[in-house]
């Protein structure tokens, strides 16, 4: 294992660390750097929809290195090192510890001990940021709005205590620089929940414009955004925290985001049915 537990910055809004290389390995042809801090955000490879962070790693002479992938790195008790798609473990799995890793081009020449500067792209952040607090903050506006087309009691609520069709529904998401796309299944085993997925379809232009105008108010209020994390390492719980409507909402969230809501600028959603099972809507914030 590591003598260096290493530490988290990204959910703290963090694109500058100077640390030190924890632990120098090689993933395929690459240099693969664990770091003892660092504000890179990794991709998920269990949930990849928010990409990972660019940006460059800086020797101690000065020289840039482009950080080419930032991908989960898993170690097991044996001090054996698994990358990405090669973990073959959930996350959290006992005696696995997981922590990011910076993948270089061959021949960067770090080694274990040396510090190093780590640079995270700032625009590219911000925006990528935006489109994921617009889409927790759309997800709430969904679920508020579709509480008419419940026949039942839902098996979940949300934060809000909406039915939280989002996470019943959810088949994809993907996030990109101001803009999130999610994909949500409607089919026999939503409406077995009590979901009405006739009654929704002919509404579906009056939920967007209900969705919107819901995300508008929300916007205006500029309430402050925060991510909860007790020990700032890689696999821990985060939660994605803020007030909507007088109520203190708490999101589970690995990812990066706004410090208030007013950062995201605007958000217009649009929601869309390619076929009778499948609604997609795309948030774009900005």
């Amino acid at each position: 294992m590591l003598e260096i537990t290493p530490k988290i910055t990204f959910h703290k809004g963090s694109v500058y660390e100077e640390s030190i290389v924890a632990k120098a390995s090689k993933y395929g042809g690459a240099d693969l750097l664990i770091t003892a801090k660092t504000p890179f955000h990794p991709r998920d490879w269990q949930w990849p929809d928010q990409p990972a962070d660019r940006g460059f790693a800086v020797n101690s002479a000065g020289k840039r290195f482009n950080v080419r992938d930032v991908v989960f790195t898993a170690i097991n008790d044996s001090g054996e090192i698994f990358a990405d798609r090669d973990i073959p473990v959930k996350k959290g799995e006992p005696g696995w510890f997981f922590c990011v890793g910076h993948v270089l081009d061959g021949g960067s020449g770090f080694c274990d001990g040396n510090r190093i500067i780590l640079e995270v792209e700032n625009e590219y952040r911000k925006n990528l940021s935006r489109a994921h607090s617009a889409a927790h903050v759309m997800s709430l506006a969904l679920n508020l709005t579709l509480m008419p087309f419940w026949s039942k009691e839902a098996p979940k609520l949300d934060a809000l205590g909406s039915p939280d069709f989002d996470n019943l529904a959810m088949a994809q998401s993907s996030i990109g620089e101001k803009i999130c796309t999610d994909q949500y299944r409607l089919g026999k085993s939503l409406r077995k929940k009590g979901f009405l997925t006739s009654e929704f379809i002919v509404s579906l232009k009056k939920c967007e414009s209900e969705i919107n105008e819901l995300l508008s108010e929300w916007l205006a209020t500029n309430a402050s955004v925060e991510i909860s994390a007790a020990e700032n390492t890689l696999a821990e719980r985060r939660f994605w925290k803020s007030e909507i409507m007088g109520r203190t909402v708490m999101l589970p969230c690995g990812g990066t985001h706004v410090g208030a809501l007013s950062e995201i600028g605007a958000i217009n959603v649009k929601l869309d049915m390619p076929d009778e099972e499948t609604l997609v809507i795309v948030t774009t914030a900005g």
